[in-house]
């Protein structure tokens, strides 16, 4: 019981330090942009990502992830765990985020963040 609290917990704060470096630009400033030849490329954390899942895929959900194609929702789970809450397209979170600008793609970010890229 003991070595499940110890995994449990180590578990837990490795989550928690990964989440605390995936926050730290997206409390800068919520994304970051680049231009280039015609075209927007905006990075949307965890934590920016968790906005859509909380206004598209679930209201419980708290992060969200870039994973094999699509944006995977996260809440946290009654005993500190997090547990998968549904996933949303990449295309419906770069759209959620600015429905107004043309969107061309997407691509994988650093520490699972997404890269929504908009032609100007």
């Amino acid at each position: 019981m003991s070595r499940r609290v110890v995994a449990l917990a180590t578990a837990t704060l490795a989550c928690l330090g990964a989440l605390a470096v995936s926050a730290a630009p997206a409390q800068a400033a919520p994304a970051q942009a680049t231009r280039s030849l015609g075209t927007l490329e905006i990075v949307y954390s965890p934590l920016s990502l968790g906005e859509y899942c909380v206004a598209k895929v679930n209201s419980s959900s708290t992060v969200g992830f870039y994973e094999y194609g699509s944006v995977a929702c996260y809440r946290w789970g009654s005993n500190g765990n997090i547990v998968r809450a549904g996933s949303g397209t990449p295309q419906s979170a770069c759209t959620y985020f600015h429905p107004t600008y043309t969107y061309v793609g997407y691509a994988e970010g650093g520490s699972k963040a997404l890269i929504c890229k908009f032609s100007v």
